[in-house]
């Protein structure tokens, strides 16, 4: 006998916290947020959203090219027909899925996307816990249309991709990821649902369990033409998913499934959960916290709870909850809806032909590069109309990369203080590695102290250069910041807190040797600084550079230092020892963009 919970309780289970430490992980509990105004949870939710796009490469978000979509005939079963579908969502790269219809009834009908999760099958999944087909085919005798679709390397892709693909750093630093693949086909799927004639596109649903459930709520939270949506198995606060793709480099460096989940408020959301996986806690926990967000709005009734008492599923009793949340939001149709008998087609009729050959996995990922520097490289600035552009796109994408989340940034701060001081004094911020740099940044600090400046030197995060994440922990980058980008967090907050100062008027930063990129990708962030020296030791700003010496995922998706140019245009800024041809001519359009040329030296 199946138990339903309708879930009314606020009250907060004690759940034991982790122990403090300095890094996160998946199987960490996070309590759930608290906000105290639906204008405080807007301004976090444009922020998560913004932050999931980033996360999966899609941020500013590529070119839809034609879809070439390919249907086979449909096999007609009395009330329903199933075509199996080809999708170019790439060139030469292929979602495959199935589209079932209602047959003998007037549309245009509402349509629901269903992703399958980690089942063997993929969509042909066909047990006792999960009928990815049977459910389809119960939709759309309902009268809705369906798209099941697969995930990448699955099924007929999976010969050509493997699924878990490897998150090498080299992929990382581009936001090339399983993830990102895969919201990309969600939204290409959305693309082409809602471009079907019979299809009212006003009246989109999703749903999916386990993996699919984080496709579900994923897409949900990024693309508001999914109105209605049920998430099965999924949204925990103890657990935030084990597969690489529902792990995407930084997604949960400053934000969890439950937030993620909270997006879709105020439209209408179910959270199906079962006692026998990490979903046991939801009527005490995830519940409420989504109920307080929605009270927000004024609009607590359309999130719902059905909890069960099964192992981890998308069984029958699952699927008849959320046919009746479908068939209420969709069909505006209350009350239980039984499950119908199905007879699943053979896995033969239900495989889509492809086109052709797909592209390998590494053709693929150097094309999605070669995409990626294009669009950066059309968005180069000419006039303070495209700086505006660009820092909108590119610069907002950076600001999401640099993030450190809530770890603890504490600079360790050397400060010297001019003699005779009688009035407040401009700063200076010299940032160095000690070693070799040591005799230059001693002199340089003798000399600005003469001068009566305020000196703080800083030695960012040193330990960071032997650092190695616990082994333990698995997706290491989605969830902590690496020692680069806590190293340039460490220069932001030691700008920050110098300015606080009362007895400071004004601040410079110097950057020496390795020290210098650092420091260039502060200041990008950190507006509020007079004039910016920084040495740039590298011969040119290659990928290895940005893996093997200032590894940040993302990075060069979002645009590295040229990013960092538009962001301090037209600041006065002095780059020393800057040999990438590339780079010096990308400063230099970017400063004539400004009207600012002479604030900006470049020294071979």
């Amino acid at each position: 006998m199946m138990r339903v919970v309708k879930c009314l309780v606020l009250v907060l289970i004690a759940l034991p916290l982790v122990q403090a430490q300095d890094y996160r992980h998946i199987d960490q509990v996070q309590v759930p947020e608290t906000y105290a105004s639906l204008e405080q949870w807007l301004g976090r939710a444009d922020q998560i959203r913004t932050h999931i796009l980033v996360s999966a490469g899609l941020w500013p978000m590529p070119a839809k090219a034609p879809l070439n979509a390919r249907l086979t005939d449909p096999v007609v079963r009395g009330d329903y027909s199933v075509q199996a579908v080809s999708l170019e969502v790439w060139p030469e790269f292929y979602l495959v899925g199935n589209l079932y219809r209602p047959v003998g009834k007037r549309g245009p009908f509402p349509a629901i996307l269903s992703a399958h999760g980690h089942w063997k099958a993929g969509r042909f999944e066909n047990t006792e816990l999960a009928s990815i087909p049977g459910r389809a085919i119960n939709f759309a005798k309902q009268g809705i249309v369906v798209f099941t679709y697969s995930m990448i390397g699955y099924n007929e892709m999976e010969p050509f991709v493997v699924h878990r693909f490897e998150q090498t750093k080299e992929r990382q630093i581009w936001g090339f990821s399983p993830m990102g693949l895969q919201l990309w086909n969600s939204i290409r799927a959305l693309d082409f649902v809602t471009s079907l004639p019979d299809v009212d596109p006003a009246r989109i649903g999703m749903t999916g369990a386990s993996g699919g459930g984080t496709q579900t709520f994923l897409l949900t939270a990024v693309d508001s033409r999914v109105r209605v949506a049920a998430p099965v198995n999924m949204i925990s606060a103890h657990f935030q998913g084990g597969c690489v793709c529902e792990n995407g480099p930084l997604l949960r460096i400053n934000c969890n499934n439950i937030e993620i989940g909270g997006l879709a408020a105020p439209r209408p959301l179910l959270m199906i959960s079962t006692s026998g996986d990490w979903t046991k806690n939801t009527p005490q926990v995830e519940f409420p916290a989504l109920q307080r967000i929605y009270q927000l709005f004024g609009l607590r009734d359309r999130v719902f709870n059905v909890h069960l008492n099964y192992e981890h599923n998308y069984n029958k009793d699952s699927r008849e909850a959320a046919y009746a949340w479908f068939s209420r939001w969709l069909l505006e149709k209350d009350g239980p809806v039984a499950e119908q008998p199905f007879t699943v087609e053979d896995t033969k009729t239900l495989e889509a032909p492809l086109p052709e050959t797909p592209v390998s996995l590494d053709l693929l990922y150097r094309r999605f590069t070669r995409t990626f520097a294009n669009q950066m490289d059309d968005a180069c600035p000419d006039s303070w109309s495209g700086i505006f552009t660009f820092r909108d796109a590119f610069g907002t994408a950076l600001s999401h990369v640099l993030m450190t989340g809530p770890k603890q940034l504490s600079p360790k701060m050397d400060i010297a203080l001019p003699k005779e001081r009688t009035t407040v004094t401009p700063a200076l911020l010299l940032v160095h590695s000690g070693g070799d740099t040591e005799p230059k940044a001693t002199e340089l600090k003798r000399h600005y102290l003469e001068q009566g400046w305020l000196v703080c030197t800083l030695s960012p995060y040193p330990e960071g250069k032997t650092f190695q994440p616990p082994a333990k922990v698995n997706h290491w980058t989605t969830y902590n910041p690496t020692p680069t980008a806590i190293q340039v967090g460490e220069i932001r907050e030691a700008i920050r807190t110098l300015l606080r100062r009362p007895d400071v008027k004004g601040l410079d930063l110097i950057g020496l040797d390795a020290c210098g990129p650092l420091v260039l990708l502060a200041r990008a962030l950190e507006p509020d600084v007079n004039h910016t020296s920084v040495d740039f030791p590298y011969r040119e700003v290659s990928d290895q550079l940005l893996t093997d010496s200032l590894f940040i995922p993302l990075l060069r998706r979002a645009g590295d230092f040229r990013t960092a140019a538009v962001m301090i245009a037209p600041g006065s800024l002095t780059v020393h020892g800057l040999r990438d041809a590339a780079l010096r001519s990308w400063l230099e359009k970017v400063y004539r963009a400004a009207g600012a040329r002479e604030m900006l030296r470049i020294d071979d």
